[in-house]
């Protein structure tokens, strides 16, 4: 979210966008034969916003800019600027034999008048579709969809009953301006067979608007712009300079009066389905992904269907809070810290060395119990055991509705059988490994050539320099850790008594202060390392590449986001601080911050509700704010009365960076983890997690309709590595709430307490907690204490209490006589910890095991759906399967490699 937000477009130049003189026809270079045409009107959107060729709207759009008097300042920039000018003109040639139509428009800016800016109109003819869909392969229409499917409560209650009360559905957009897609099988296209698809006789609507612009893209990554080998693609040419930009259109202007109804696509996702107050009904997934293209479609199809699997689970965590807060003053533990008459009772241990006294528990930590009770209850067992069911629900059952929008959107077996590989992974083969069965010269033998090794050791290399960076954000905690305690006992002696009061306040935000800033820079430092990382790996698939990246980010963000969390929890109890005469020291000397004598519960919660819930809203707010002001803020100046075509609107938006998607899933995934995994610290978090979600399922619309350029269509079966990600954080979420309930919460020791060390265990009804708070705190005389720790005595015992004596208490189960070693309760706990960590663990991997084992992957009826599909296409063209529609000939050409369109497009 914030990297899409805070990233500055390449193509930004500081003359006024919209401002601009004369809208001119720039006359083709001599050896490119463009066609020049007039605006023609269509009913289907606004002619005065688009540029037509034949007549026909334009599909994608090219901008560079040249200054001539730049230019010519020298002679090494008048060379770059010729060589970029020859670049262009090659490509640009070699599109146009591809069968590609341009045309030239530039534009001159009124505060600029020595920059011009010029747009390579392009439009894709039908001959040229027709051919590049038949080598890439597509599904086209080929019949309606025959097969009536009846759900459990139509077979139940009948289809018409069903069908009024689903009209009665308040989730449902009644006034919906985007119909609903038909449903068709779907065959391989080929234009000798034309006549047997649907929608046929009209061939400018035949391939789909994102099919259109996924052919023409894949034209424009796979053709050369210079004679070398490696001078391939429009990234390289945008890269190196020769465009500014390039982006498809949008399908027109998103402005509308209110009662006004929508006229094109963009309009129409907007008014039904991108703005806020469509909160609370579905969205239509189709129409995005007819829109936007595959990979953006399924993320918002993801992203849906895990808000609506957090509804039943957010119920459950506010009935466990509701129930922390009803039962909290009935808590016996509570009602004892509360009780002003057991003030003086526990005489406690000063909580820093001289500027701390000595203080009493009861009722000084009331509001503290109560609230750690609210967040730590037994209600919060259940709930940690119903977090992780319904993380490996959420997953199985993720995968039969990916299988159905993979069949439904013709996406299935795409990475397998369709996906053409990366001109940058072909330009990269040498021609052994382009024909590895090809005989050698002198043997006349077919020569096996290991690739393992070379594929192990840059996966070594990957590997270390990823481990290398996680040890460095490992580092950073550790290096704030010993700030803070290195800051809190500077800051504790300082002379001034002011600055001894907020010691520990100053210390925390100096602290947090630095933490910020060393995330965020290895963030960004990782960002670039992980790009080029994967960019050295070269996969040979933009899925590949794309679940490469997002491994290595993923696994950085996490132990980024999550590791002082982990600290909190799990660093900073007695086993690594210590206790009154043996706290552990940095040094020698400064003293490590430990827990409450509450226990670290409540900060943890702090500390996840801090990061969580301040993470999204400041999130939220900017990913509308800033675009929508960037955007304000360059058209206010324009002449409103000037009509733009939509070429030059669309420029005017901001530009998607490079894996904008990664951050947008990230973004959802990092809350998953915080459901799942840290749902026994936070009950709260499926909650505002579900009021997360589905407004960020209406900002991400709002900014992709209103803010952005229209992106890229990328062609993807499944959310990728995401899902792997995912599944390995629900397994890690199980350990983790098993530790949190069974070393940070007190719900081990209460247990334990209650059923043998509590004075009425034997009643009929069982243990109280009567006695608990004083059977948790262990004695140490003072003598022994500050001869174990000299130097560390308060500088005012009677700071806090008009009393002393000669021994305080401490959050610990020791032996009250010396030398105060754990007890044998303290062992029993450790053991009895343990023991938990292993039973619920057990516990709920045999439930979730279950589930996965019991929830086919892919539903029945899309099975049967498959299999009548494929009767279909037999009876229609022939075939039931691409092998058997290809030629032995066919197969021997393409002996390389079976995927589609790159490998014609690189000869």
């Amino acid at each position: 979210m914030f990297s899409r937000l805070f990233h500055q477009p390449k193509d930004q130049n500081p003359m006024d966008r919209g401002a601009y003189s004369k809208l001119q026809q720039v006359d083709s270079p001599p050896e490119m034969e463009s066609e020049t045409v007039a605006l023609a009107e269509s009913s289907a959107y606004d002619a005065s916003s688009y540029p037509t060729i034949d007549g026909r709207r334009i599909d994608y759009v090219l901008v560079y800019e040249t200054c001539k008097e730049k230019e010519d300042e020298d002679e090494e920039t008048k060379q770059e600027a010729q060589t970029r000018e020859k670049s262009r003109r090659f490509y640009e040639r070699h599109l146009q034999k591809k069968g590609l139509i341009l045309r030239h428009e530039s534009i001159i800016a009124e505060k600029e008048p020595r920059v011009e800016r010029h747009f390579v109109l392009i439009y894709a003819p039908w001959e040229l579709l027709a051919r590049r869909a038949e080598e890439m392969r597509l599904k086209v229409p080929l019949q309606r969809n025959d097969v009536l499917f009846k759900s459990f409560l139509e077979s139940l209650c009948g289809a018409e009953r069903i069908g009024k009360l689903a009209n009665m559905d308040p989730l449902r957009v009644h006034d919906a301006t985007i119909r609903e897609r038909d449903d068709y099988f779907m065959g391989r296209f080929k234009e000798e067979q034309l006549a047997k698809f649907i929608n046929h006789e009209d061939k400018e609507t035949f391939f789909s608007s994102v099919d259109r612009l996924y052919i023409i893209q894949q034209i424009l990554r796979n053709t050369r712009f210079a004679k070398e080998s490696k001078c391939v693609g429009i990234n390289r040419l945008f890269l190196d300079g020769a465009y500014t930009c390039y982006y498809p259109l949008h399908d027109g202007t998103v402005k509308m009066e209110d009662e006004e109804m929508p006229v094109n696509n963009r309009q129409r996702l907007k008014r039904d389905w991108g703005r806020l107050g469509r909160c609370f009904k579905y969205q239509p997934y189709d129409a995005i992904k007819d829109y936007f293209g595959h990979e953006i479609g399924l993320y918002f199809a993801w992203l849906g269907f895990y808000t609506a699997m957090l509804v039943p689970l957010a119920i459950v965590a506010l009935a466990v809070f509701v129930y922390g807060i009803v039962s909290a003053r009935t808590h016996i533990p509570v009602q004892d810290l509360c009780d002003n008459k057991n003030a003086g009772v526990w005489y406690m241990c000063p909580l820093c060395d001289k500027q701390c006294s000595y203080w009493n528990l009861a009722p000084t930590s009331c509001l503290y119990a109560y609230v750690t009770h609210v967040f730590d209850n037994d209600g919060t067992v259940i709930l940690a055991l119903v977090a992780s069911v319904w993380a490996t629900l959420f997953l199985e059952f993720w995968k039969r509705r990916q299988a159905s929008l993979a069949h439904r959107w013709n996406t299935e077996s795409f990475e397998e059988d369709d996906e053409p590989l990366r001109p940058e992974y072909v330009r990269s083969l040498t021609k052994e490994e382009l024909d590895p069965f090809k005989p050698d010269p002198e043997t006349g033998k077919i020569i096996f050539r290991a690739t393992d090794i070379k594929r192990a050791r840059r996966f070594s290399f990957v590997f270390s320099l990823v481990a290398f960076m996680i040890s460095l954000v490992i580092a950073a905690v550790i290096g704030v850790v010993v700030f803070r305690a290195a800051a809190f006992a500077v800051l504790s002696s300082n002379p001034d008594r002011k600055v001894q009061k907020r010691a520990r306040i100053l210390t925390t935000g100096l602290a947090a202060f630095i933490n910020l800033v060393v995330i965020t820079i290895l963030k960004y430092a990782y960002n670039k390392l992980a790009v080029w990382l994967t960019n050295w790996e070269n996969p040979a698939t933009f899925s590949s590449y794309e679940d490469s990246f997002t491994t290595k980010m993923a696994l950085f963000q996490f132990v980024n986001t999550f590791s002082s969390i982990i600290y909190i929890a799990f660093f900073k109890s007695e086993m690594i601080v210590g206790s009154p005469g043996r706290n552990t020291r940095v040094l020698g000397k400064y003293r490590l911050d430990g827990c409450s004598e509450q226990g670290c519960f409540l900060e943890l919660a702090i500390q996840i509700a801090i990061i969580m819930i301040g993470m999204h809203v400041v999130g939220s707010v900017i990913e509308i704010g800033i675009p929508s002001l960037t955007l304000w803020l360059k058209r206010r100046k324009l002449d409103e009365s000037t009509e733009r075509p939509q070429f030059i609107k669309d420029h005017d938006l901001s530009s998607h960076e490079d894996h904008f998607l990664f951050w947008d899933y990230l973004e959802i995934v990092l809350q998953y983890a915080f459901v799942t995994m840290f749902v026994a610290a936070f009950p709260l978090a499926p909650f505002f997690a579900l009021i997360n979600a589905i407004l960020e399922i209406r900002v991400d619309a709002i900014t992709f309709i209103r803010y952005y350029r229209r992106p890229k269509p990328v062609r993807v079966e499944d959310i990728g590595a995401w899902y792997s990600v995912l599944e390995a954080t629900s397994k890690v979420a199980v350990l983790m709430n098993a530790f949190i309930l069974a070393f940070t919460s007190e719900f081990i020791p209460k247990l334990v307490y209650r059923y043998q060390y509590a004075p009425d265990r034997n009643s009929t009804h069982g243990g109280t907690l009567k006695g608990y708070i004083n059977n948790g705190l262990a004695y140490i005389d003072l003598k022994t204490l500050y001869e174990w720790e000299p130097g560390t005595e308060p500088q005012n015992p009677t700071a806090n209490l008009n009393y002393t004596r000669d021994y305080c208490r401490y959050s610990s189960y020791r032996d009250s006589t010396y030398p105060y070693n754990y007890s044998k309760e303290y062992w029993n706990l450790v053991a009895a910890r343990l023991a938990f960590v292993i039973v619920f663990q057990f516990v709920v991997y045999s439930i979730t095991g279950f589930i996965a084992w019991i929830v086919p992957d892919v539903p029945e009826d899309l099975q049967f759906k498959d299999e009548r599909e494929k009767q279909v296409v037999k009876e229609k063209l022939g075939t039931t399967s691409d092998d058997e529609d290809d030629s032995e000939e066919d197969r021997e050409d393409n002996a390389v490699s079976d995927r589609p369109v790159l490998m014609s497009d690189l000869g």
